[in-house]
């Protein structure tokens, strides 16, 4: 196993769109410029550590994704119950503006 850039910019994307976010918000909330984002994300530049730290509490995983792809059971379990969270609490929204509809 090592840094394989390629890799790593394209699970920095797959993260970035699968929450939604945009290149220039991503940069925005990280302080740091957009081109060196859109560079990383192609692989064409790799992260210092600060970056990684950075884009590791942004995205809520750990660096080790991040740089290799590896997985811990402890995040997906800790993922799986924020989307439970969440879902339940849009469901609960939905319901509310339904009965007010009533």
């Amino acid at each position: 196993m090592y840094y394989d850039i390629k890799r790593s910019g394209k699970r920095i994307h797959q993260l970035r769109i699968h929450n939604g976010y945009t290149q220039e918000a991503v940069a925005q909330a990280l302080n740091i410029d957009r081109s060196l984002l859109s560079h990383v994300e192609a692989g064409k530049k790799g992260c210092s550590v600060d970056l990684l730290i950075q884009l590791s509490l942004f995205f809520e995983v750990s660096i080790d994704y991040i740089v290799l792809g590896t997985v811990h059971s402890d995040l997906i379990r800790l993922n799986s119950t924020k989307q439970v969270k969440e879902s339940i609490e849009s469901l609960i929204c939905h319901l509310e503006t339904f009965s007010k509809r009533l």
